[in-house]
């Protein structure tokens, strides 16, 4: 699915994003972030304060939520100039600013 994802993403980058379009509409990549946003920001937020003091306290199992996460962020990321996300989607603009500091 990231490989998918991140050839839309670089298609909207590239052309711009149109709504509707079954390549360059970026809602798919929307709901894909959606279904991958398992835990709160507040959570997330908390195991990377532990993770300062020792990472292996985080369970393996949240490491690979949190880094699916990132991956699905930053590939948003990749083509957020060229769309409206930020404006439909004002939930996921505190998960992009936080984005760098998942593992």
């Amino acid at each position: 699915m990231l490989s998918a994802m991140n050839l839309r993403a670089g298609l909207i980058s590239e052309l711009g994003e149109r709504e509707g379009d079954p390549v360059l509409d970026s809602e798919p990549i929307v709901a894909w972030i959606q279904r991958l946003t398992t835990m709160s920001l507040e959570e997330a937020s908390r195991w990377m304060a532990l993770a300062q003091e020792d990472f292996r306290a985080i369970p393996i199992e949240k490491l690979l939520v949190m880094r699916r996460l990132k991956n699905a962020l930053n590939t948003l990321a990749h083509a957020l100039p060229k769309t409206q996300v930020e404006q439909k989607h004002p939930e996921l603009v505190p998960w992009l600013q936080f984005r760098t500091r998942l593992p």
